[in-house]
């Protein structure tokens, strides 16, 4: 293109308007990179619990180290059960501290970068992001070469993490993209893929994390982990195209606008016809209760396995991968027949995962054997369809210019997620740890319940409109 050719001038507007490159085949984009990092965060979630849970006993409780190295074991053992209780009420009380600051820095910037990505581009929420988490993996590495260090140390290894956006900015950069490069025809498949891509990277990374712990042990299986997020920190930064043309140059300070901030909040609550406001609003309030108990969950599943069925590492990473495995074919078969075939819609679709998602809560809270947590995750088999298809139906109903800005205030709403939902949960789950372990489940059949809500009151409103997928007016 001959706009290519030219110098980027702030005073030049032909060159910086910002528009879509049109029925442009990009091939691989963020799918790979983010199978990448999902992997490596899977291979490493389970030695790093393990680690922190070893770290408490022996330097917060001051338990001797031959009885607290068992807590590194793959297969856990019954001569820690005297232990379990406390050890994980503290470490509980580290994930909370450390959810906090993880946090905070990624929910600051989503209300900023959503709109400077509108001038600025999609690449920097991408590349940057991925940069603190290679950071905050090597550093892990660092950690655990350390010994002597306590388990609050662990919390410094989070701060690049933090810094750089998370996974907060990175999927807001990621989503923004694939809207760019997609057509209103594929742009549902594409987000799927994009999940699809996360599921599959946490499949194998769950399969593979205990073999590779016995093959490498903790610190040569965190520092692989650090490989992977390099080349995916390599392959964004050399091989990804801005998605936008005449994207403009900006450090720091052009970020840090609150003209952006008021610029979002203004295009997101203007009132629109046939309840467009209310629809819009509704879908992010229904996406982040999701990422609310995501977050919240998150780094309780493998202690209440633990504590309620006795898993071991090994037993935990096998069901965390086949549970994704089930979970990526469930939605496969969703897709080709309910979407494709039978052409039922984006909002239906995501409804009908939010009530299987209940099913599988509520199934959890009151497991007493293996069988029923693959009961649960055969029956919300689905499940992962919910957060794309309402992406993708924004993306259809609403105009080009503002589809950045509803993401930026989706992402800013789920960047408060983490701030809440791990004091939340992690406060519930220490209160109910003795007597209902299983509470936090309940909480979350609860929470996905007011999603379910909120989507069929989206629905009644487009009852009225003459296609699934009519436009919002700007």
């Amino acid at each position: 293109m001959a706009q290519d050719d030219e110098r980027l001038s702030e005073n030049n507007e032909a060159v910086n308007t910002i528009s879509e490159i049109p029925a442009k085949r990009f091939g691989l984009t963020m799918e790979f990179p983010t199978f990448i990092i999902m992997m490596g965060m899977s291979l490493a979630g389970t030695a790093i619990s393990n680690i922190i849970l070893y770290r408490t006993c022996v330097h917060s409780l001051h338990y001797p180290e031959d009885e607290c190295r068992l807590f590194l074991s793959i297969d856990k053992k019954n001569t820690t059960n005297h232990l379990e209780g406390e050890v994980q009420k503290y470490a509980t009380l580290v994930s909370t501290v450390r959810g906090v600051i993880e946090a905070l820095v990624p929910a600051f910037l989503s209300f900023f970068l959503g709109v400077w990505s509108d001038s600025h581009g999609r690449k920097p929420l991408i590349v940057w992001p991925i940069f603190g988490i290679t950071i905050s993996s090597g550093m892990m590495v660092v950690y655990s070469l350390m010994n002597s260090l306590g388990p609050w140390w662990y919390i410094l290894a989070v701060i690049p993490y933090s810094l750089c956006g998370g996974f907060t900015i990175m999927f807001t950069g990621a989503f923004c993209y694939l809207s760019d490069i997609t057509t209103t025809k594929n742009r549902s498949i594409r987000m799927i893929m994009l999940e699809v891509a996360v599921g599959c990277g946490s499949v194998v990374g769950s399969l593979l994390s205990p073999y590779a712990l016995r093959v490498f042990g903790n610190v040569y299986l965190l520092l692989i982990v650090t490989t992977l997020n390099v080349i995916a920190y390599v392959f964004t930064n050399v091989y990804l195209r801005e998605s936008l043309t005449g994207a403009l140059q900006g450090g720091l300070t052009t970020v840090l606008d609150f003209l952006l901030v008021k610029e979002m909040v203004r295009e997101c609550f203007k009132r629109r016809p046939n309840n467009g406001r209310s629809q819009i609003l509704l879908l992010i309030i229904a996406n982040s209760l999701s990422i609310f108990i995501l977050y919240g969950t998150v780094s309780l599943e493998y202690m209440f396995t633990r504590a309620k069925l006795h898993w071991t590492m090994k037993d935990f990473t096998q069901f965390s991968g086949l549970s994704t495995l089930i979970s990526f074919i469930g939605s496969g078969f969703v897709i080709v027949v309910l979407h494709r075939l039978l052409k039922i819609s984006d909002l239906a679709i995501s409804n009908l995962a939010y009530i299987s998602v209940i099913a599988e809560f509520l199934i959890r809270t009151f497991a007493t054997a293996s069988w029923h947590m693959y009961l649960g995750a055969s029956i919300a088999s689905f499940k992962g369809l919910s957060a794309p298809l309402i992406r993708a139906f924004l993306t259809k109903i609403l105009p080009v210019v503002d589809i950045a800005k509803v993401f930026a205030l989706m992402s800013a709403v789920e960047g408060l997620c983490p701030l809440l939902s791990p004091l939340i949960y992690n406060s519930l789950y220490q209160v109910t740890l003795d007597v209902f372990p299983g509470a936090i489940y309940l909480l979350s059949a609860a929470i996905t319940a007011t999603s379910v809500v909120c989507v069929t009151m989206v629905q009644y409103y487009r009852w009225n409109v003459s296609s699934p997928y009519q436009p919002l007016s700007a």
